[in-house]
């Protein structure tokens, strides 16, 4: 390796590292909602109630991550499509991760009619509310978050990493919760390797704007902290439904 590629090297694990401790130091990183989850589930009612509304705030993500790759140069494209390609069964319908979480609340017992017709909570519509411009800026933010944006796709490279990493935490927790149905081991919850791969390439879609260049930093990070916040919405309204 050249003294420039070592350079480059150690620049970059310096910014991977950033990228980590400030996800870490988000008062999301310690919701009360894994605590909970920890804890195990009650009821059917209570377990089907919380995968509908995460299949709800799923949904809306694997839609905004298509919007996502709109606005990324050529370059970045790739980085975004192997994590909605996987999303979405490799090509095998059958293999979508929706059906997935459907089918482990069709095993611990929820009718599809009881499901389908589930609450969406509060937390989970104002989430959807709050996550989609930063996936998708327009260009600047208004009100109490204006900001003016350099880049929108470097906006959105952060929101992605946000959503990744966070994912992981959600799914260490989710798969504790739902051995409370001797459900632990169903496919859903390969997830936790999955989600630690999807990481991997948001971080590095993340990296590729920091290190092309780093005045951008400020816009990645706009939108990490914005998907952030807007998860504290998410997991209040996945705690409300354990009651």
């Amino acid at each position: 390796m050249t003294p420039a590629q070592t350079e480059t090297q150690s620049t970059k694990q310096l910014q991977e590292r950033m990228l980590r401790q400030f996800v870490l130091e988000h008062p999301v990183f310690c919701h009360p909602l894994f605590e909970r989850l920890k804890k195990g589930i009650d009821s059917q009612k209570k377990g089907g109630d919380l995968l509908r509304n995460y299949d709800a705030h799923a949904s809306h993500l694997r839609r905004l991550l298509l919007k996502s790759a709109t606005i990324m140069p050529e370059r970045a494209v790739g980085f975004i499509l192997e994590n909605v390609r996987n999303e979405y069964g490799n090509g095998r319908v059958e293999n979508r991760h929706q059906l997935q979480l459907q089918d482990l609340a069709w095993q611990i017992g929820v009718s599809p009619s009881s499901y389908h017709q589930a609450p969406i909570k509060t937390g989970i519509r104002t989430f959807i509310k709050e996550v989609t411009p930063y996936y998708y800026p327009l260009g600047h933010f208004k009100g109490t978050n204006f900001k003016a944006i350099k880049s929108r796709a470097a906006v959105a490279a952060g929101a992605i990493t946000a959503t990744e990493l966070m994912a992981v935490e959600e799914f260490k927790a989710l798969q504790i919760a739902f051995a409370s149905f001797g459900k632990e081991h169903h496919i859903w919850f390969d997830h936790v390797t999955i989600e630690c791969e999807h990481f991997e390439d948001s971080v590095n879609l993340a990296l590729y704007f920091l290190q092309e260049n780093s005045d951008l930093e400020a816009d990645v990070l706009f939108g990490l902290n914005g998907v952030l916040n807007a998860n504290l919405h998410l997991y209040d309204g996945l705690l409300a439904c354990l009651g």
